[in-house]
């Protein structure tokens, strides 16, 4: 069974063989109609970063690029200036640019400005039956940073990679051509959710007169006091701190619980939901390389085997939390094995302690055997390094992807990374949930599992964020689920068939919850990059079988502004 739309493949023209591996993960993440250009073939749609093709019945030509290209002259595009990791606004959004921008000297009102200076930055000009729009900056070179190096700290907070998504959808649909797309959240929801515990810190009893037992009495009775004389703490959270800290010999002793000891009650609070908990593999090893003998655990697998089946049995996951998987494929079989042994799980992910990555890791965790990887992040910020909570597949890699990690308590509280204090937290938490909201993906969250328990105490900001995203339309889903999700998405096959496009789904037997959005440019009106109903009605088609469409599938209207 397939879905048969009125709609037309984009064409795509690269300049160079190098943009092609970009090309096609952009069209990943905007899961829409596409191909790489065939000379000959009708598009209502191309996009170029060379040349301008013949005129060949299309309704829109967008043309990327920072360079003069050599139908400039003949639109009357001309460039006055290049500037580098320049800010571009198009009168509702701020889409930073990493490589180069060039600006236009021109009269025309322009599609995009540089902010700083106010320039053109993109300009529409129509010569014939079809519009130009010149575009300046390369926006395969632009996805190929935003996969691989990131957006720095300072940035994180802006979906750079959606913006260019949205961006272009808007031109497509001001141009009056049909947009479809298969949207980056199952039908009914706006997005997913995974939560996610890093198991640094099996139990304090594990830790005598060493650093991390000095750390803890340090920020447990020094710490605790000062962010009470400051503000930053309430009494309860103060006492509670020096309880744990004098009931430390009895917690040696064995006549005391473990503060430490939290997987259970984790699961309390997750009892509706599912979770993921990343593993450490080996006892006492820091890591080969320059690593500090600090980051060696002074647990592993072996020593809490009793939690797998309470996890497992509440639907969640257990995956590796790396050491030396990251830099060494032998190393990374070593480990993953050692986690399937507990688990008997088939598929296996992992988060890298610490979130150690280099560029060679996709390649390295792939040959590895890896289902996926969710290390990409901040230590030190929370938000969006990619530019997207979609997963994605990072160069060097065929098949693994990369599920990003979007947000992370110690990022947010820990003095010398953000430094938050609660209701800052949590209006930055607001403005990220939104977002996800908005262009769906995976909101990634990383609570350490020592996080409930003192000195940290935050398990009451980990319930109200639960409750916070609870109150939207999110699926609460384990990281494998995600990426299992995501792979069926990227399964999704676009196929032209006359003037109607085919769309088909290799699916794997189970019911799947694809949607296929229809943008009708007739019925809608874009602004502000919402689109709001003007008459008629954009839908979702729900998928309830393996493919697109047929017989099973369901209709309903789509308020993206709820």
């Amino acid at each position: 069974m397939q879905y048969r739309g009125e709609s037309e493949l984009i064409g795509v023209l690269i300049h160079r063989e190098e943009e092609r591996e970009a090309a096609a993960e952009f069209f990943e993440l905007f899961k829409t109609p596409w191909e790489f250009y065939r000379e000959g073939e009708r598009y209502r749609t191309v996009l170029s970063t060379q040349e301008c093709p013949p005129e060949n019945g299309e309704g829109l030509v967008v043309l990327y690029g920072s360079g003069p290209l050599p139908s400039d002259r003949m639109h009357g595009f001309t460039i006055d200036s290049l500037r580098k990791g320049c800010v571009l606004h198009d009168g509702n959004l701020d889409l930073p640019i990493y490589g180069f921008a060039a600006t236009f000297s021109s009269k025309e009102t322009p599609v995009l400005r540089e902010k700083e200076s106010g320039r053109s930055a993109a300009l529409a000009v129509i010569p014939g039956r079809r519009k130009v729009l010149r575009v300046g900056y390369n926006l395969f070179g632009e996805v190929c940073h935003l996969l691989n190096a990131g957006q720095p700290p300072e940035k994180a907070g802006i979906p750079s990679l959606e913006y260019h998504i949205a961006l272009l959808r808007k031109w497509i649909l001001g141009a009056g051509i049909p947009v479809m797309e298969i949207p980056a959240a199952p039908a009914g929801y706006d997005f997913m959710v995974c939560l996610t515990h890093d198991v640094d810190f099996a139990a304090i009893r594990n830790h005598l007169l060493d650093h991390t037992m000095a750390g803890f009495l340090h920020r447990a009775v020094a710490g605790s006091t000062v962010d009470f004389i400051t503000g930053r703490a309430p009494w309860k959270k103060v006492l509670a701190n020096w309880k744990a800290a004098f009931l430390l010999p009895a917690v040696y002793a064995g006549l005391a619980r473990d503060p430490w000891h939290r997987y259970e009650e984790y699961l309390k609070i997750e009892r509706e939901l599912k979770s993921t908990f990343y593993l450490i593999p080996f006892r006492d090893r820091a890591g080969n390389g320059t690593s500090p003998s600090r980051r060696a655990c002074r647990y592993d697998v072996s020593d809490v085997k009793a939690w797998a089946d309470p996890i497992l049995s509440q639907g969640g996951e257990i995956g590796l939390h790396g050491i030396d998987a990251w830099n060494d494929v032998s190393m990374g079989r070593e480990e993953l094995e050692r986690i399937r042994r507990t688990t008997r799980a088939k598929e296996v992910g992992v988060r890298m302690h610490w979130l150690y990555f280099g560029p060679q890791s996709p390649r390295i965790l792939e040959e590895a055997g890896f289902h996926y990887d969710s290390t990409w992040g901040y230590n030190d910020a929370v938000g969006f390094r990619s530019g997207t909570a979609q997963p994605f597949r990072q160069s060097g890699a065929k098949r693994l992807l990369e599920l990003p990690l979007i947000i992370q308590d110690t990022a947010l509280f820990y003095k010398g990374r953000m430094g938050l204090d609660e209701d800052k937290a949590m209006e930055l938490c607001r403005a990220v949930i939104h977002k996800a909201r908005r262009f769906g993906g995976v909101l990634v969250v990383n609570w350490h599992h020592r996080s409930l328990a003192p000195e940290r105490l935050w398990g009451d900001f980990y319930r109200k964020l639960l409750a916070e995203i609870g109150r939207k339309r999110a699926l609460f889903v384990t990281a494998g689920e995600a990426v299992e999700w995501f792979r069926e998405r990227r399964s999704a096959v676009f196929e032209r068939k006359g003037r109607s496009v085919r769309v088909s789904v290799h699916g794997n037997g189970r019911p799947s919850r694809l949607a296929l959005r229809v943008y009708d440019p007739e019925s809608i009106h874009v602004d502000e990059d919402v689109l709001h109903k003007r008459r008629g009605e954009s839908v979702d088609v729900s998928v309830m079988g393996s493919v697109l469409g047929g017989a099973r599938s369901e209709t309903h209207p789509w308020d993206p502004a709820t």
